[in-house]
């Protein structure tokens, strides 16, 4: 390639001032043909006396894109060499703790690792190599891949750096919002009934009068009922109470749904990713009666009140420990894109089936975008320890006012951690 004109990039003080310096006084003489353009600030009678006659010393520039365009090739770190391969000019990285050479398939992770040699533990500037590589670039020994740098930069793009950026703000505002509790009560409920049916054999059901009550005693006690998504919203409730709902039944629309209204509360209801499935085939297996399971457009009254968090539960409610690793990240990344498609909205939080799951399970959770996962009775009591293993507190039926005080307490995971007893 020709090497006509060689820019360098740069403030002219500190670490990469004496880069500069080192470039002017050393390397440029190598290459007389060669006119070397130095961009930065301050320049100095130190820079000016070292500038030979193919030295070209200029102070700040507001036009930085024009030195780019009018180079053969830049030298330079940072978002220098980033600014640099946008506009399509081969590029030398160099920053102040590492020289990374010419940018090619073969540095570009290294480059991309060090911020393209400005973040790593100290290797001395060797201006030899720079030489080197200079010289093969000049003789056509060596080539730029120019066409593949737009790939390179696919991670530098904004539609890829926002996300994660916003996703780094969201998780600090749920910290914060987490910080201050020892304990956050997330109770988990199944179904909601008028009365309590014959031949339950797991007793996953409260009463609609026995919910109202426990809803009443909530209110009462200065409780603020909220969701995991009201948390990722960066919602910082003074006394928060969690109400969750597994799998999705009919009756939380029928029955769940006007006690929320009722009582301004809000809750987490965590459906199927699988929206075929209409029962609780996983439970029938067993000797529960069949229970109906909400249809989409239940789901969506549900979500379009204001009042519900649509949360994943898996696809069909499967054991997610029993899945290999392609079935088990398919089950948890799949419905959570099936139930952001139904509702039009984000799904933010994710109940394991039957609560059981590993480090595996929770990578895996982590990985499909979800900023919560949520278990049963396990897990820490802190919920800001690790949101992706959240502990709940179960209720039944029949459970007495003294009983729903202690288990609301905001010290009960303690007591029960304490005692060595079941939550």
């Amino acid at each position: 390639m020709v090497l006509n004109n060689v820019a360098w990039v740069g403030r002219l003080t500190g670490p990469k001032g004496e880069i500069a310096w080192r470039i002017i006084s050393e390397v440029a003489p190598q290459f007389p043909k060669t006119v070397f353009t130095i961009v930065g600030g301050p320049v100095t009678e130190r820079f000016r006396a070292a500038a030979g006659h193919n030295v070209h010393l200029q102070d700040f520039v507001s036009d930085v894109d024009a030195v780019y365009r009018a180079s053969d090739l830049v030298i330079g770190a940072g978002r220098v060499a980033i600014e640099a391969m946008q506009l399509g000019r081969p590029v030398i990285a160099v920053g102040e703790n590492r020289y990374i050479g010419p940018v090619d398939g073969t540095t570009i992770a290294l480059a991309k690792a060090t911020n393209f040699g400005d973040c790593d533990r100290l290797h001395p500037f060797d201006t030899a190599a720079m030489i080197r590589d200079l010289k093969r670039l000049a003789s056509g020994a060596m080539a730029l891949p120019v066409g593949d740098y737009p790939g390179y930069l696919d991670d530098y793009r904004l539609n890829h750096v926002y996300p994660r950026v916003m996703a780094v703000y969201r998780e600090a505002l749920v910290d914060a919002a987490l910080q201050p509790f020892a304990e956050v009560p997330v109770l988990t409920y199944h179904r909601v009934l008028t009365e309590r049916p014959a031949g339950s054999r797991f007793n996953i059901y409260v009463t609609v009068d026995e919910l109202e009550q426990q809803m009443l005693s909530l209110k009462q006690r200065g409780f603020q009922f909220v969701t995991f998504r009201d948390i990722a919203d960066g919602v910082r409730p003074k006394k928060p109470v969690i109400l969750s709902f597994d799998d999705g039944y009919e009756d939380n629309h029928r029955n769940l749904l006007p006690l929320l209204k009722k009582h301004a509360a809000r809750a987490v209801i965590y459906v199927l990713g699988d929206r075929t499935i209409t029962d609780n085939h996983w439970d029938i297996a067993q000797g529960e009666p069949a229970a109906a399971l909400m249809s989409d457009e239940q789901l969506l009254e549900c979500h379009r009140s204001g009042l519900v968090e649509i949360g994943a539960h898996g696809m069909t409610h499967r054991k997610l420990t029993q899945l290999d690793v392609a079935a088990l990240g398919n089950d948890v990344s799949a419905s959570k894109t099936a139930l952001e498609s139904l509702i039009g909205d984000e799904v933010v939080s994710f109940a394991y089936p039957y609560g059981v799951y590993a480090d595996r399970e929770v990578a895996a959770v982590r990985s499909a975008g979800y900023l919560f996962g949520v278990g049963t009775v396990n897990g820490p009591v802190r919920m800001a320890d690790d949101r992706m293993r959240v502990r709940r507190i179960t209720m039944f039926p029949g459970t007495d006012r003294l009983q729903f005080r202690k288990k609301t307490s905001g010290w009960y995971l303690r007591y029960c951690r304490l005692k060595g007893k079941d939550f």
